[in-house]
Formats: structure tokens, C-alpha cells, sequence
């Protein structure tokens, strides 16, 4: 019988490969080792590119500061610093030996550079069976700043509204609530029949709470009340010697009886308490006024003192304005602020003409402060003293602000430097229909494109009203300035900023001071530029 032959030719096959296997085997085991190895050396790369990355950006970053702080000794800081990072970040590299790294600094007009040129030795783990027991690295990393940004201008524009002269914490708010608490403003009144109505709407500062004139409030609690006339159809409040609405305390005593009418013998029914200290009686310096700016300002050094939001903003600035004047470079003087106010107009508070300057008690000056003794007088920027019940008038003072300001440049030189703008306001925008209706809104963020198209930063700190202090003062904005959608002050602000970061709600003084630090902080350090 003949048996098929390919048995015997498999067999043949099977032993031919299994020697050419073993003869391959050593040279695809290298193959496969090199590869190893040169993963490894990728790896290894990458992580001493970062050192070198990381201390080139400390040494610029590290000789850029220290030009203000130690400008003798300012390439030696910063080539020190980028040494250290760099020995720290890659020392700890197990296949890596001898890195090593030469650190330098240079200043080339505004601008620091800082550069890292690096070598180092990988070990191979396959490599040896080559003769190939190590691989040498080498690299260089450079990185590139502006100097302090270097030339900056901030426009600062505070929010100067009677809003602003709310207490600055809750307990502010309630000791001023106390002091005020006979406000005859939108109090109730009883109908010819005898019966109470609900608290009456309209301008909190009418010609029936205390007025010497238009809405010039003195806030005198002897003051004479006008007597209403038929039918009785005006905000001014009176409280029967019966009948009286429930839960709402008498003036008796603080406001005088009416002598005339068919109300004669009631007192004035107390209206809602006021968180606001408004300065309404221009007659007198602020603080010495018949108005509840001088009630607030009575209690200075008492034990019950009350704290304004205007004066922790000012504060705030003024700590800011010195940060500014430790970082301007004595050599090259590249920072400089302009500062306005406003409520229903734009207000210069620094400097006298032209949009910034670096005189800088000069600025803390015109800033200014809270009295210091009771009734005593601010310095620098006043609170809103107007006739108009303070309206916040967003389109017009942000247009007078861009007309006074010229577009920003690109920091090179002092005639063309970088320019930002920091807002500080609690966004409630007062609006005035054709019809004379008034309405109060959010800021719309479109007036803040302005300045982004004049190529400004805009940031904004957001100093948002403690949960409604009483319904009357700001009847019908709650979802406005509680709520966090669309159309809202949170909403719109956040919008107003051009970025993200560039915006902070603040309620308290801390924190608007701690905001405007970190602004500085954004705005005075451009972006580092590497290149390998």
C-alpha cells in the first residue's frame, strides 16, 4: 500500500521552523528590548522636559519680582530658584542618572527671560546586550514674561449709589433697622371708612416722610407731617387711638399727633425700617445731617457702631491702591490707577484730569474713609447726597466713563500701556420708562462691551444684597437679586466680565478686599510664553 507523503513533509517543515525560531530569537528578544528601552527614554524625556519647564517658569517668574523687591540681585534670585526646582522635580527619576542643568536670566527691555539648558543620562535595561548601556538626554527649555505686566492702567469705578449705603453686615442692618424703625415712609394709613390698608407702595423718600424740599430728606423724627386732605388717598400713615393694624409699633411719642381733620389726636403709624443710610440733607456735611446718614454715623465709637457698605469698599480700595504702590517698579514706573464713582452720574475721584496716575497718597487721599468721631465728616469720596431718590444709571455714567478713557495698548511703553477695568457694584440698575414709570432692573451686561471692545479686562466684584431686608425697600426684586438666571444681577454681572475668573460676589468686607487683591493678581501677571 503507498501511504500519502505529506506527513513526512510536515514533519520536515515543523523542524526547519523551529530552527529558524531559534536562530531568530535572540535578535527579536533585542528588538523587543530596544523597544523597551526607548519607551523609557520617551518617558524619562517627558519628565525632565517638566523640570526644565518648571524651572525656567520659576526663575523668570522668581527674577521678575524680585526686580521690584531686590533689583541688584535679581538674575541670581532667579536662577537660584529655577535651579532648585529643577534638581527637585527631576532627581527622583529611577532610570535617570547625572541630571544636570544650567539655569540663566536675562532682561531684554520689558521683558525676562529665563532658560534652563539641561543634560542628563538614561540607563537602558536591554540596551547592555548591544553594548548599548546608557543613552544620553539632552534638552532646553525657555520661558518668556512681561515685566510687572509691565505697564498697566486700572480703572476703578465704585458703585456710589444710596444702595451702597446699606449696613455692611447683618447686624449693621438691624441696628440701623432699630435707629429708624418711626419711618413714616410707606406706613399704613386707615381708608375714610375706618379700615387698614396694606402698606402703600411708591418712592420710599415721598414728600410725606420728613422732606425739606423735593426728596431732600431730613429724617427729623419732630418733624411736622403734612396733613392729608380728602380722600385720604396718600402714603402718609396714621395710627388711630383704636383700630390699628396689628404687629406694628407706635410712634407715639416720637411723632407728633395730627391737630386738624378727621385724624386729628392719631400718631403716625411706624413705617418699614430702613437699612439704608441715605444722605438726603444736603443742607449740613454728611453725617452732621437731619437724615439716616447722621443717625448711622451718630453711633461712631459706640458700642452699637454701625458700618456702611460704602465704607468697607473704601477701605477695600485703599488696600488695594497700596498693594499697587509696593509692586510699581521704582525704575520703571508701570503701574497707575484712575478711580470714579457713580450713581446717576459719573463722579472723578482720581485724578483731576486725564485717565490714571501713580501719585499714590495722593489716590488713598481721595479715597478716603469713614469719620472717626460721631457725626464727624468722611474723607474723600462723600456718600450720594441727590434730590432724585438715587438712581443707579448704568447707560449713561458707563458712557461717560468710555469717553473719558482711550482703548488699551499692549503694555510696551508708558504712552501705550495695558488697561483694565474693575467694577464694584450691586448690578441694580433704576429705569425710567417713556411714561415716566421708574422700574429698578439688572445692570444689562451690553454696556460693559464697550470696554471689551476698546480691548479692556473687565472684572466685576459683585457686592449682592443680604436676603431682602425688608420687602418694602426693594419691592417686587427679589428674584432679581436673590435668583441666579437669566436676567438676574448674578446672571448679567457675570456676563459684564470677560471671563470667568474675572468675576467674585463679595458681601462683606473681607472679601471685596480679598476680590480686588486677586484681581490685581490676575491682571498685573500676563501669560509666561514657553518655547523648547
Amino acid at each position: 500500500m503507498n501511504f500519502p507523503k505529506f506527513p513526512r513533509a510536515w514533519s520536515d517543515r515543523s523542524a526547519s521552523t523551529a530552527i529558524v525560531i531559534g536562530l531568530s530569537a535572540p535578535l527579536l528578544i533585542g528588538i523587543l528590548g530596544i523597544s523597551v528601552d526607548f519607551a523609557g527614554v520617551l518617558a524619562a524625556k517627558t519628565k525632565i522636559e517638566l523640570g526644565a519647564d518648571s524651572g525656567a517658569l520659576v526663575a523668570v517668574m522668581t527674577a521678575t519680582n524680585a526686580l521690584r523687591t531686590d533689583p541688584n540681585n535679581y538674575v541670581a534670585d532667579g536662577v537660584a530658584a529655577g535651579q532648585v526646582r529643577f534638581t527637585g522635580q527631576t532627581g527622583a527619576i529611577a532610570t535617570v542618572s547625572n541630571p544636570t542643568a544650567v539655569v540663566t536670566v536675562s532682561r531684554s527691555g520689558y521683558v525676562m527671560t529665563g532658560t534652563t539648558t539641561w543634560s542628563a543620562t538614561y540607563n537602558t535595561f536591554f540596551g547592555g546586550f548591544f553594548g548599548i548601556s546608557t543613552w544620553p538626554l539632552s534638552g532646553s527649555a525657555t520661558v518668556s514674561t512681561q515685566i510687572t505686566a509691565p505697564f498697566l492702567n486700572i480703572e476703578i469705578m465704585l458703585d456710589n449709589s444710596p444702595s451702597m449705603e446699606i449696613g455692611a453686615t447683618n447686624t449693621d442692618i438691624a441696628t440701623l433697622q432699630a435707629l429708624t424703625a418711626c419711618s413714616a415712609s410707606g406706613a399704613y394709613m386707615p381708608d375714610i371708612s375706618g379700615n387698614w390698608n396694606s402698606p402703600l407702595s411708591g418712592q420710599p423718600y415721598s414728600v410725606y416722610t420728613c422732606s425739606s424740599g423735593g426728596n431732600t430728606y431730613d429724617g427729623g423724627l419732630t418733624c411736622p407731617i403734612p396733613q392729608p386732605s380728602p380722600p385720604y388717598s396718600n402714603p402718609l400713615t396714621f395710627q388711630p387711638s383704636s383700630n390699628s393694624p396689628p404687629n406694628l409699633p407706635s410712634c407715639a411719642g416720637l411723632l407728633p399727633k395730627q391737630y386738624f381733620g378727621p385724624l386729628r389726636g392719631y400718631y403716625p403709624q411706624a413705617g418699614a425700617p430702613c437699612a439704608f443710610a441715605c444722605h438726603f440733607d444736603t443742607s449740613k456735611p454728611s453725617g452732621a445731617g437731619n437724615d439716616y446718614y447722621g443717625v448711622a454715623r451718630s453711633t461712631i465709637g459706640a458700642a452699637n457702631q454701625v458700618t456702611l457698605r460704602f465704607d468697607v469698599v473704601k477701605a477695600a480700595v485703599n488696600t488695594l491702591i497700596t498693594t499697587m504702590q509696593t509692586n510699581d517698579n521704582a525704575a520703571i514706573k508701570s503701574l497707575n490707577a484712575g478711580v470714579f464713582t457713580f450713581d446717576d452720574a459719573l463722579t472723578r475721584v482720581y485724578p483731576p484730569s486725564g485717565e490714571a496716575g501713580d501719585a499714590w497718597s495722593t489716590i488713598l487721599a481721595a479715597v478716603g474713609g469713614p469719620p472717626t468721631t460721631a457725626n464727624g465728616p468722611d474723607t474723600g469720596i462723600q456718600p450720594y447726597g441727590g434730590n432724585n431718590g438715587g438712581d443707579t444709571d448704568f447707560p449713561d455714567t458707563m458712557a461717560a466713563l468710555a469717553a473719558q478713557l482711550t482703548p488699551s495698548g499692549d503694555g510696551t511703553s508708558a504712552a501705550n500701556p495695558r488697561k483694565v477695568l474693575f467694577l464694584v457694584t450691586d448690578g441694580v440698575e433704576d429705569y425710567v420708562d417713556i411714561h415716566g414709570n421708574r422700574y429698578e432692573q439688572a445692570i444689562d451686561p451690553s454696556y460693559c462691551q464697550t470696554f471689551k471692545s476698546m480691548g479692556y479686562a473687565v472684572y466685576v466684584v459683585y457686592t449682592p444684597y443680604y436676603p431682602l431686608m425688608n420687602a418694602y425697600y426693594l419691592q417686587n426684586m427679589t428674584g432679581i437679586v436673590e435668583g441666579t438666571g437669566a436676567g438676574t444681577t448674578t446672571a448679567n454681572l457675570q456676563a459684564c466680565a470677560s471671563a470667568p475668573s474675572n468675576y467674585i460676589a463679595a458681601t462683606d468686607g473681607p472679601s471685596i478686599k480679598a476680590a480686588l487683591q486677586t484681581f490685581f493678581l490676575l491682571a498685573n501677571q500676563p501669560p509666561a510664553h514657553f518655547s523648547r
